[in-house]
């Protein structure tokens, strides 16, 4: 049997100290002890006259994260924070003792009215254009399926898209007949914003009738330039439909300066609400609207029926969505919940912390790794959000070492990120593999300088 030299000895130390060092910052950071004990634990208040290191640890001990591992994929899903989780369980309780209580006791009337204006006030728009949802798949869905699409109307899209996009189109090209026309991206050469608008814009045909992106795509985490493409389709009589999967609770949002016509979004990840939550908002002011077809809904002969579908003679436009079999109604109150929290730390502050984090992570990863790494997504603020993708290996297209590089992350330094795959073009034969890492609101600089000390370890070995 094989003796362990030396250097063997030292990576092990040198892995079981980054383990317990990523969850060090974790456990004092986190409420990881409170949230072990068997009695509920009291949720910190929140103090804005606090020092900024002290407020985001009075942050981070709002989440009852496990103490095991330094959790590092929103993008995936988010982790409830401890008043959020608490309130669930109660608004479930509740339910279950008295079934119809979430019109009584939770307040969920017909229409959803207060809910609704509680949550518009909160992304720039009004009661009339924001929807509950089950997460941005079914937001997509809702409107895909809902426009009055044709053989031949063309649809632009990204290649980066996701297949909660991918697969509705995928069914309107099969079936209807409708073209798809991918449109490139710039990745490693991406400089300015208007890079993106162009490549879209030099794809606009007669016969295009919507342009949809990722405002973050999920492969990369570039923000893209959202208003300058939605202002692109309507200066072009096009709709623009966003998938937001990733974006409430990570960066600020304003639907009405956006300018887009709808918006997906999930509540889950980045919001930190329960699974199978979301938001979709659908303009209903300005000229122009979109005709939309309310196919997922149990209002249309009562509400669009009766006016011929037409927009202009529905006023409250999003209550046709309101109704749509039954709800998880304590689900959706706990989403609003955490949205409540999110509003008290202030959602430009979150932004500036999280994309602050982000920026650090990227300029780490290429101290560390050198300048051969390849980053996805620059490190510039008109593009930086939570995700980081990177690959540090010399050959980008191996797969089985990127999946191997995040299985043995996890089991043996206790850090939980992803891997995406994508094409770097569109023509492209052979697929992109990257690391994806998240970072929240409830991490701080000691778990980065963690996790890239134990990712250069994990490399250094493969």
């Amino acid at each position: 049997m094989q003796q362990p030299t030396e250097k063997h000895i030292e990576n092990k130390e040198r892995r079981t100290f980054l383990k317990l060092a990523g969850i060090a910052a974790a456990g004092g950071a986190i409420g990881l002890n409170s949230a072990c004990r068997s009695t509920t634990p009291k949720v910190p208040a929140i103090d804005p006259g606090l020092s900024e290191t002290g407020f985001w640890k009075s942050i981070r001990e709002q989440f009852a994260l496990g103490p095991d591992q330094v959790y590092m994929n929103i993008g995936t899903t988010g982790a409830m924070p401890l008043r959020v989780l608490e309130n669930f369980d109660r608004y479930n309780r509740m339910v279950a003792r008295h079934p119809m209580g979430f019109a009584d006791e939770l307040g969920w009337d017909f229409g959803f009215h207060v809910q609704r204006e509680k949550l518009s006030g909160q992304f720039g728009c009004s009661k009339d254009e924001i929807v509950f949802t089950r997460n941005t798949t079914d937001g997509l869905n809702t409107i895909l399926f809902g426009l009055p699409l044709e053989r031949g109307d063309e649809i632009l899209l990204s290649h980066h898209e996701h297949v909660s996009a991918l697969s509705p189109l995928y069914i309107l090209k099969d079936r209807l007949g409708v073209v798809l026309t991918e449109v490139e991206i710039p990745v490693l050469n991406l400089e300015h914003r208007d890079q993106v608008v162009e490549a879209f814009q030099k794809q606009i045909t007669g016969k295009t009738k919507a342009i949809l992106f990722s405002h973050i795509p999920y492969k990369t985490g570039t923000r893209l330039p959202a208003d300058a493409l939605c202002k692109l389709a309507r200066d072009n009589g096009l709709i623009s439909i966003v998938d937001g999967a990733h974006c409430p609770g990570m960066i600020e949002l304003n639907f009405r300066e956006m300018g887009c016509d709808f918006y997906a979004a999930s509540g889950h990840k980045w919001q930190c609400g329960p699974g199978a939550t979301g938001i979709l908002y659908v303009r209903n002011h300005g000229d122009n609207l979109p005709l939309l077809w309310p196919q997922n809904s149990c209002l249309y002969q009562f509400v669009s029926q009766p006016v011929e579908n037409d927009r202009s003679r529905i006023t409250d436009f999003s209550s046709l969505f309101t109704l749509r079999g039954q709800d998880n109604y304590p689900a959706l109150q706990a989403m609003l919940d955490a949205c409540d929290l999110w509003e008290e730390i202030g959602r430009d502050r979150i932004e500036a912390y999280v994309c602050e984090l982000s920026s650090y992570l990227k300029k780490r990863i290429k101290q560390t790794f050198g300048d051969s790494v390849l980053l996805f997504s620059p490190d510039k603020p008109e593009f930086t959000s939570g995700l980081t993708s990177f690959n540090p290996f010399p050959d980008a297209n191996n797969q089985k070492k990127v999946e191997s590089f995040v299985d043995r992350l996890k089991k043996e330094m206790g850090y939980i990120i992803r891997s995406t795959e994508f094409h770097l073009h569109k023509e492209d034969s052979k697929s992109t593999y990257a690391l994806r890492v998240s970072t929240h609101l409830f991490h701080d600089r000691k778990q980065i300088d963690a996790v890239v000390d134990a990712m250069h370890l994990i490399w250094k070995d493969l």
